[in-house]
């Protein structure tokens, strides 16, 4: 081998593959960014939808964890950049979740992916999008999903918990906050309820894929997470939930900060993974 080829090999055995791609849907334009992890086999793959009170986040600022979990899974991510209010508002950006989803479920091949290994995940505004997509792909006979990933998710735009009082202020995220991303969100004459702004109000739980969910003991969204997690096991989905007492919303983002960040992701991982390599040998 030429020195060139020695340095070419070690790349591809090492590097990771990130690549900004854009999805044409319908005369609609969605960006993602996909990451892949330095294997050569057929890749599982995880539809992950940011954070940010669907207001705030993009690509970049969720970078890392989608590295991090591309690497210790060894699935590919399929970042999501949704439209966002004020510019476009309710229901674009579970719109263009859902649409990239099923892209990736038909046409998914041409980038290695493997579409009959595909989960979806997503943290706070994120995590309440991974939900509904769930329940349309359910309700329409859509992309077969096997796993959600819901971190510290939003999934009761008219909540009234505990929670929502006991950490309304001086915890970060703030009933303020939330009142404030939902006012962006979205319009005038659109209730609340709606099962695409709140699934935990959704009226059927049942055939919705296993699901891995995280909250935050210090979060006003956290009772919202612990009550979703009740209704699926009550439809018989398979849930585990784990919640972490002393942390905030977002603390997934801050592993250098926190041990529970790095159990978390560390978490995630072999979920993810677990429900991969099954769903690979019953494929």
């Amino acid at each position: 081998m030429t020195p060139e080829q020695v340095r070419q090999e070690m790349r591809d055995a090492v590097v990771m593959e990130v690549r900004n791609r854009t999805l044409v849907m319908r005369g609609r334009r969605v960006p993602v960014r996909v990451y892949k992890p330095a294997r050569p086999a057929l890749l599982p793959v995880l539809m992950y939808f940011h954070g940010g009170g669907w207001v705030a986040g993009d690509l970049d600022t969720h970078d890392s964890f989608c590295r991090v979990i591309s690497e210790w899974t060894g699935c590919a991510v399929v970042a999501v950049h949704y439209a966002r209010p004020p510019e476009d508002r309710f229901p674009r950006a579970v719109e263009d979740c859902y649409a990239a989803t099923e892209w990736v479920a038909r046409k998914g091949a041409r980038w290695a992916l493997d579409t009959r290994r595909i989960a979806v995940a997503g943290g706070g505004s994120g995590g309440g999008l991974a939900a509904v997509v769930c329940q349309i792909a359910r309700d329409l006979e859509g992309p077969s999903l096997g796993f959600q990933l819901l971190l510290y998710p939003m999934l009761d735009c008219l909540a009234r918990y505990p929670s929502r009082e006991q950490f309304a202020e001086g915890f970060g995220l703030s009933v303020k906050h939330v009142d404030w991303y939902l006012s962006q969100y979205v319009p005038s004459g659109v209730p609340l309820a709606h099962p695409w702004l709140s699934p935990a109000r959704d009226t059927c739980f049942k055939g919705l894929p296993p699901a891995l969910i995280l909250t935050a003991g210090c979060d006003l969204l956290r009772d919202e997470g612990r009550v979703f997690a009740q209704c699926l096991r009550t439809a018989g989905v398979p849930v585990q939930y784990q919640e972490y007492a002393d942390m905030r919303h977002g603390f997934i983002n801050y592993p250098a900060a926190h041990p529970s960040a790095r159990h978390a992701i560390l978490l995630c991982a072999e979920a993810l993974a677990a429900h991969f390599q099954s769903a690979g040998l019953s494929a």
